[in-house]
């Protein structure tokens, strides 16, 4: 129609790189000031991909050959003027240490100049920064009241979603254990120092390991251009040369797994066992440690973990022994009356130390003896006024590989095809499902929502394949055309950051099933309570939640492997999301969905070969400021309050 805008020009995507999101800076307009004066407006900053930028005229430089002198070219200047977006990016970009190390002394300072203005993004980035100790000295305190004032939400926090305690002796100081806590001391640092060693040969044996596997696939090309120009002889010799790098990266790898084993064994040496409590959650009181949990009176099942569970002798839950399985997952069942039950779990390490966390289990919020309903009345409903908006999904199956590197998975296409399947018929989500994904398919899909969502949109991303960790602790995920050895072949959680950044939607969950997939998200998020709220903060907190801005992850496992096939044709992981999505029939919020997953993951996978330690919290440098994701099952949770 006559005096629309048109369209802006779509760029010809010629590779996967025209998709990687970039700092472009771009051109002046001219503009007019009545009849007689025209000029030139200033450059604007902005994120955009690389072809975007380039057909709108723009200057930019890519992540992938930036150094931070040319990228903080794009932002210094609005920065220096006081914008606390350019403030925030500038800070990202020391902290990301873009072409050199990380600066994160400058990147504390801006970081501090845009969270002093408010800005919710810089607050969550600077509260990673006291977390970690980078460029601060360590505050936990300051990380987490950093962490609630970007959500907007005060009350209900619960101390985390899991509850931790390391064994350790109490009284140390008691006569005749000073010689033992002396001996104790000395034997852990050597045990650490053994650690560095391990690991400085790690690197050293990782670093080779990609050398050979660079020179395999370059004979492999050799090889190929052998046989098409049918050079008999030079293909016999090139088979024979592929055939020995073959063996040698056979063993390399078991080196290389044995080694990861000594030192993951002798890290677990270094450092106490930790008992952790899944479910149920604790709610932060002013005196005795609480859990609450929904439901009425009766049994109820305890559910934890232990690190190192091979250093463990023995767990008790009100002075019954819990079975350990190997993974260190363990459960016991607990009888609670009306009034609430007194709960002791208890841990004795192998050398007779113990551990000891004691709290009080409650049905929720009720009085007297009678039964209890399973929630307030509007615990898990959707408060009248709040529209959650459309919600889309991604979801990248990966099985089979090209390098034969990497072993074709069993479950990867099965897990994708089934939670596509849950969320469009149980959840109604728009769903787009690629199987065996190459690089430039996944990143077109990630470029396809980027381009189409809006501001009141939800996208759920799910991957399921072979995952990697670089030499400098970078997560990535791995398409079928992914060659070992060759991080450029992959696709960085830094890249899937950086598209996630530049998504208009305002609610973002990346789920990931695959090795690694916890370098996606280092930091913590505080957690609420919110099955004990009652109506009045029900509505207000999901209504803060559901207009404030969220990036977070949900992932299998940490900085780890974990396991392809669990029972049936899926992973342990996604047997227990899809079960979890399945019994839901309210509104779930994505840390609540944490929860039920790891504890069922720690129930599902007792016998599993690796433990698997979920992880769940806002992806760094993708945008995060507060809010939470939301699933809302069809016909469920019907709208109430005011």
């Amino acid at each position: 129609m006559a005096g629309w805008p048109v369209a802006p020009a779509q760029a010809a995507v010629r590779n996967a790189e025209d998709l990687m999101i970039v700092d472009c800076l771009l051109p002046g307009q001219i503009r007019k000031l009545g009849r007689q004066a025209t000029y030139l407006s200033a450059r604007r900053p902005v994120r955009t991909t690389q072809a975007d930028c380039e057909i709108r005229g723009g200057e930019y430089v890519s992540y992938d050959r930036a150094n931070y002198q040319t990228a903080l070219k794009v932002w210094l200047e609005g920065a220096m003027a006081g914008s606390p977006e350019a403030q925030n990016n500038v800070g990202e970009i020391y902290a990301k240490g873009l072409g050199t190390a990380p600066d994160y002394g400058m990147a504390f300072q801006w970081f501090k100049k845009a969270a002093e203005q408010g800005y919710g993004r810089a607050k969550i980035n600077l509260g990673f920064l006291y977390e970690q100790g980078l460029g601060v000295a360590q505050d936990q305190a300051a990380a987490l009241n950093l962490y609630r004032e970007a959500s907007g939400i005060e009350d209900e926090l619960l101390y985390a979603s899991v509850v931790q305690v390391e064994i350790r002796a109490k009284d140390e100081a008691i006569t005749g254990l000073q010689a033992q806590v002396a001996e104790g001391e000395a034997e852990s640092a050597a045990l650490r120092e053994q650690v560095r060693k391990l690991q400085q040969e790690l690197a050293q044996r990782r670093s080779a390991l990609q050398q050979t596997q660079t020179e395999l696939a370059r004979t492999q090309q050799r090889l190929a251009d052998a046989r098409a120009s049918r050079d008999d002889e030079l293909t016999a010799l090139l088979e024979n040369q592929l055939l020995a790098q073959q063996e040698q990266i056979n063993d390399q790898r078991t080196q290389l797994a044995s080694l990861e084993r000594q030192a993951g064994g002798g890290a677990m040496l270094a450092s106490a066992p930790r008992l952790e409590i899944l479910d149920p959650v604790f709610v932060a009181t002013r005196g005795r440690n609480t859990a609450v949990y929904r439901g009425g009176p009766g049994t109820r099942k305890i559910v934890g973990r232990v690190t190192a569970p091979q250093l463990v002798r023995e767990i008790t839950i009100n002075g019954k022994p819990a079975p350990i399985s190997a993974n260190g997952a363990f459960s016991a069942e607990v009888e609670v009356p009306a009034g609430g039950a007194q709960v002791q779990v208890a841990a004795v390490d192998t050398g007779g130390v113990r551990a000891q966390l004691d709290f009080t289990l409650l049905p929720q919020a009720g009085a007297g003896s009678a039964p209890m309903p399973a929630a307030p009345a509007t615990a898990g409903t959707l408060p009248r006024g709040v529209k959650l908006g459309k919600f889309h999904a991604v979801v990248v199956g990966n099985n089979s590989y090209r390098d034969p590197a990497y072993a074709s998975l069993q479950s990867a296409v099965n897990d994708a095809n089934a939670v596509a399947a849950m969320l469009r018929s149980r959840y109604g989500y728009e769903t787009t499902v690629v199987h065996n994904a190459t690089r430039l398919e996944i990143l077109t899909a990630l470029n396809q929502m980027r381009e189409t969502l809006k501001p009141e949109d939800n996208l759920l991303i799910y991957y399921a394949g072979h995952g990697e960790i670089g030499a400098d602790g970078q997560g990535y995920w791995v398409p079928t055309d992914g060659v070992q050895g060759n991080p450029k072949s992959w696709v960085s959680n830094a890249v899937v950051s950086d598209i996630l950044n530049t998504v208009a939607a305002r609610h973002v969950l990346v789920v990931a099933d695959s090795c690694y997939s916890g370098t996606m998200t280092r930091a913590s998020v505080p957690t609420f309570a919110t099955g004990a709220m009652p109506p009045d903060k029900w509505n207000a907190w999901v209504k803060a939640m559901a207009d404030g801005r969220s990036r977070t992850a949900l992932t299998s496992g940490g900085v780890m492997p974990v396991p392809d096939t669990g029972s049936g044709k899926h992973s342990f992981f996604a047997r227990a999301f899809l079960n979890v999505l399945q019994d839901n029939d309210r509104l779930l919020e994505g840390q609540r969905l944490f929860q039920e997953v790891a504890t069922s993951l720690a129930l599902g996978a007792m016998d599993a070969p690796l433990a698997q330690m979920p992880e769940y919290a806002p992806i760094r440098y993708a945008g995060h400021e507060s809010g939470e994701f939301f699933f809302l099952p069809k016909g469920g949770a019907a709208a109430t309050g005011p």
